[in-house]
């Protein structure tokens, strides 16, 4: 999901987000073929570890994958549909009129959206799909436990975040889309079932955690969930509403 000029950090954070990070559901896959004009081939943008990519794969012909970060696409899981390569998104590499749809997964806020859109409308079939996706923050903990993930996403970690972090506060709204676009579905979720480490291992891929660099706050964040965690629940059921704009490009 890396087109940040910094990359050397989604570098460094590969295996993380791998392991870490959620994955999104056959559902949303299963709704953005019912979107797309043709099946033949997808470009997922930015791709990272793939977290998307596998998902597409199931929906379309062959998926083009792609991230500017080389760590990145090495830890990504092989698949016969799929072929990863580095490139930036703004100048993929990909032939011109080429894809059927368009898919950036939790990673349009790091990209030149400007030059990224030109790029779109160069390799995207007239009347392709183009989807922007994201997720915002996690849902459904124990009221204490709710109450301090929003204080630390919100308030704590407030002068930590990139600036890029606030267009996914407000869901992409203020990026410039190329053509009409709507809302994700309302319906749509990430529900994933974790333990406390599993959580604390999310936490620890926040871009301002990882910014920051301090090993002292991990550890105090690490004490303070144990503390909060429900004492008669190993493993609690939370969830991610899935958020972002799509449209078909004219």
């Amino acid at each position: 999901m890396s087109n940040s000029p910094d990359h050397g950090w989604f570098d460094a954070v590969a295996d993380a987000y791998r392991s870490c990070r959620p994955r999104y559901p056959e559902r949303l896959f299963d709704w953005l073929a019912d979107q797309a004009p043709g099946h033949q081939c997808c470009w997922d943008v930015a791709c990272g570890s793939g977290q998307a990519s596998i998902g597409l794969a199931a929906a379309f012909d062959r998926v083009e994958a792609s991230d500017l970060s080389p760590a990145q696409i090495a830890s990504a899981p092989a698949h016969p549909r799929i072929h990863y390569r580095v490139a930036p998104a703004e100048a993929s590499g990909l032939e011109s009129s080429s894809m059927d749809a368009v898919v950036v997964a939790a990673a349009i806020h790091w990209l030149d959206v400007p030059r990224f859109n030109q790029e779109v409308q160069r390799v995207l079939k007239p009347g392709g799909l183009l989807a922007w996706l994201g997720y915002d923050p996690l849902q459904g903990a124990p009221a204490p436990l709710q109450q301090w993930l929003d204080a630390l996403y919100h308030e704590r970690l407030q002068g930590l975040w990139p600036p890029e972090r606030s267009h996914v506060d407000q869901r992409y709204a203020d990026l410039p889309f190329p053509g009409t676009s709507q809302p994700l579905p309302a319906d749509l979720s990430i529900a994933v079932d974790w333990n406390a480490a599993e959580l604390l291992g999310f936490i620890s891929t926040w871009s301002a955690l990882r910014r920051s660099g301090d090993q002292t706050l991990m550890t105090q964040l690490e004490q303070e969930l144990k503390s909060l965690w429900p004492s008669h629940q190993e493993r609690l059921p939370l969830h991610f509403p899935l958020m972002g704009r799509w449209g078909l490009l004219p």
